[in-house]
């Protein structure tokens, strides 16, 4: 595939990470290095690294998204070191470490274990 050509699935298969994994994740809030584990699960032997960065380049410019970097973050008055980049749909979450907190995860923790086959 031409670079282009990735461009082009990559923004198609960001369209379908946002409905199948970001949509139907807990608090809708994904570590985006989840994204890579989601799509080599989905597309097996056709996934590339190519084609997962593009992804991930197309889910963090995506409008209707909200990318959280890793960084600090001020909850109740207090710094937060947050560890992690996440992705949750535009205007849901303001602070990536109040949605850890709700989910009873500390500010450096990035994932927990994700039930794969639950997500279909």
């Amino acid at each position: 595939m031409t670079v282009a050509e990735v461009e082009s699935v990559g923004k198609q298969l960001a369209e379908y990470v946002i409905n199948n994994l970001i949509n139907k994740a807990k608090d809708k809030f994904v570590n985006i290095n989840e994204v890579s584990d989601f799509l080599r699960k989905k597309l097996d032997d056709e996934y590339t690294s190519e084609l997962g960065i593009a992804v991930k380049k197309a889910l963090i410019e995506h409008e209707g998204l909200d990318f959280f970097r890793e960084g600090d973050y001020i909850l109740d008055d207090k710094f937060h070191y947050c560890t992690g980049n996440w992705l949750a749909p535009k205007g849901v979450h303001t602070n990536p470490v109040r949605v850890k907190f709700k989910r009873g995860w500390y500010a450096w923790q990035d994932t927990a274990e994700i039930d794969w086959d639950n997500l279909d």
